[in-house]
């Protein structure tokens, strides 16, 4: 059977925490702005939930905190504060996607296709289809996964739309697209239907021909088709912090 390596989806697209604006006489912003500035998350987190607890969770530094926990990897904690979030704000797109993206971390991917079915809906976003995709893939909803390629097809994808990749211990980046390409093609493969699974691994590798899961996943199946193994087919491989990356 094709072996489906996790990608990081998101899968949100990567996103920078920026300088909040200084309250003269509050210590806590202060500091969290401070350790912005030099790089240091753990602390930026401490101040932020001394504030929270300080001045109460109805605040948007509450969004910032949970996408801090969901860099630092933490993601029981983002889960909490873009869940709590939502109760304000529940038609928020970012905390949709860290609550989304914390869920299929946490080993939940059907709550985790459902907030994912509803972001695709209300945003068409390339990046959004693609997390889709991978979690409906990852739990063999391969018809679904196949109806949201479809769907993912008729969007616009631009260049500078990219993901990162791990295949063993080296991460690599490829085009979106291609990345769509290769999970198409792992799900009709799946389906047994190896001449269009063969189409969409070319189409993966017309766009990028240094893709390599789609490189190795194509071999593999030339190989199956030869006598050889399947075992060698894969999918897509995320990394830590997020899943699909724009860069």
């Amino acid at each position: 059977m094709i072996a489906f390596l996790l990608t990081a989806a998101v899968f949100a697209q990567s996103k920078k925490i920026t300088q909040a604006p200084i309250p003269k006489l509050n210590p806590h912003l202060k500091v969290f702005n401070l350790a912005i500035a030099s790089g240091d998350a753990n602390t930026a987190i401490t101040a932020l939930n001394y504030f929270i607890t300080e001045q109460g969770t109805n605040t948007a530094y509450a969004d910032t905190l949970a996408m801090l926990y969901m860099q630092q990897g933490a993601f029981s904690q983002s889960y909490y504060w873009a869940n709590k979030r939502l109760e304000t704000t529940p038609d928020n797109n970012t905390l949709l996607e860290l609550k989304g993206i914390s869920m299929d971390k946490l080993q939940q991917p059907k709550e985790a296709i459902d907030i994912f079915e509803k972001l695709f809906v209300k945003t068409q976003s390339p990046y959004h289809a693609y997390k889709l995709m991978e979690l409906q893939y990852g739990i063999k909803r391969l018809s679904e996964c196949l109806a949201t390629a479809v769907a993912a097809e008729k969007l616009a994808f631009k260049p500078e739309y990219l993901m990162t990749y791990n295949i063993g211990q080296q991460t690599g980046r490829t085009y979106l697209q291609a990345g769509v390409f290769n999970i198409h093609a792992l799900a009709l493969y799946d389906l047994d239907k190896k001449a269009e699974a063969k189409v969409y691994f070319e189409k993966a590798l017309a766009l990028d021909s240094t893709f390599a899961l789609a490189k190795q996943n194509l071999e593999a199946m030339s190989a199956a088709e030869n006598g050889g193994t399947k075992n060698g087919v894969k999918g897509n491989s995320m990394p830590q912090a997020s899943p699909a990356n724009k860069q």
